[in-house]
């Protein structure tokens, strides 16, 4: 199965480009969390979890402004202690959570252009 690239700067490995904006609130043991950055694979979070590179966690999300919540499975793939930063990896995200995070971007993407 061939791999569609969203993102075109040769010089990042990242199969999905990274957004900051709009953020996504995620819950995760309970503790709600704004992300430093989001893409279609995964998620960024300044936080101190007590995790391991390769912990599963499951939480849910929701994109701003939306009062739906969506489950999520992923896994900690990168961690930075001196910036607290700690990236995911998205195992199980159902259609709707997928066509979420695309309407988010589109939204974004669509009230750039008016400005």
């Amino acid at each position: 199965m061939r791999i569609a690239r969203t993102n075109f700067d040769r010089q990042e490995q990242r199969r999905d480009r990274r957004y900051a904006l709009p953020p996504l609130t995620v819950v995760i043991g309970g503790q709600e969390y704004v992300s430093d950055n989001w893409s279609l694979g995964g998620f960024q979070l300044t936080a101190k979890l007590p995790l391991a590179i390769g912990a599963a966690v499951t939480g849910t999300f929701r994109t701003d402004g939306s009062k739906e919540s969506f489950a999520f499975s992923a896994e900690l793939v990168r961690e930075d202690r001196e910036a607290g930063s700690l990236g995911f990896h998205f195992h199980e995200l159902s259609p709707a959570a997928l066509t979420q995070l695309d309407r988010a971007l589109a939204r974004r993407l669509v009230s750039r252009r008016r400005v």
